[in-house]
């Protein structure tokens, strides 16, 4: 691993679950603002989504018109902004699906408000896609040629270009798989809520689907602080 380490930072339910029914009771609103407030106290320099993610809080499905740019460029260089910001927003996001509008983000998530984000992207995305991050100021870097990203690539590019030392990964399940499944988390930050969501849709803390898995991957507990609602705060870090 490079000069880094990843933090895996979630809310799951008593059965692993990281989404469901029970985020939408009204007790989940108390463990959704300490997932927040225990993301600023790491005050990490970057932290990590999937599209989906992204997609269900930030951009909401927007669709960009693609139409306006010329598919004449068809270089795969990265493109970096802004190198001296206080903290970045990063979205794997293999096949260029979401419909950025700024180069930071905005209103809708008011506690992260401007932070530049960054996407990592395969380089099969159109050149139009690419045109439009750039007008609109969205950093991206390549981590493959094809949509099963080089994590561990992709990490080693943004260490580098952004000087950061330490990642939050938080979802979702399949995206917290992946980076499982390659050797890249370091730590585990749980906010264990006292409910149970009970139904197979739902997704799990880690997802594997199609990407090979390290069976049996163990962490050790480090420290377990009691939170308010019954729930508790869990660390552990890896076992090596």
């Amino acid at each position: 691993m490079g000069q880094y380490k990843v933090i895996c930072h979630m809310v799951t339910s008593l059965d692993g679950k990281i989404d469901g029914g029970y985020l939408e009771t009204p007790s989940s609103s108390y463990f959704a603002q300490e997932y927040e407030n225990i993301h600023q106290k790491y005050n990490p320099k970057a932290w990590i989504c999937g599209r989906v993610t992204f997609e269900n809080h930030v951009t909401y499905g927007k669709q960009v018109d693609l139409s306006k740019y010329p598919d004449t460029d068809g270089s795969r260089e990265d493109f970096i902004t802004d190198t001296n910001a206080a903290a970045y927003a990063i979205a794997i996001d293999p096949s260029g699906k979401l419909g950025w509008e700024q180069g930071t983000l905005g209103e809708d998530y008011e506690e992260r408000r401007g932070q530049p984000i960054i996407t990592v992207l395969s380089e099969n995305v159109s050149n139009q896609y690419l045109a439009h991050l750039r007008a609109v100021g969205v950093s991206y870097i390549f981590a493959g040629k094809s949509t099963k990203l080089d994590l561990r690539l992709a990490l080693d590019k943004i260490s580098r270009y952004y000087n950061i030392t330490e990642f939050m990964l938080e979802g979702g399940g399949y995206i917290n798989g992946s980076f499982l499944s390659a050797g890249l988390v370091d730590e585990l930050s749980l906010i264990l809520a006292p409910m149970v969501e009970g139904t197979r849709q739902s997704v799990s803390l880690f997802e594997y689907g199609d990407n090979p898995f390290q069976l049996g991957v163990e962490f050790a507990l480090e420290k377990v602080e009691p939170l308010e609602n019954s729930g508790l705060w869990l660390r552990y870090r890896l076992k090596r």
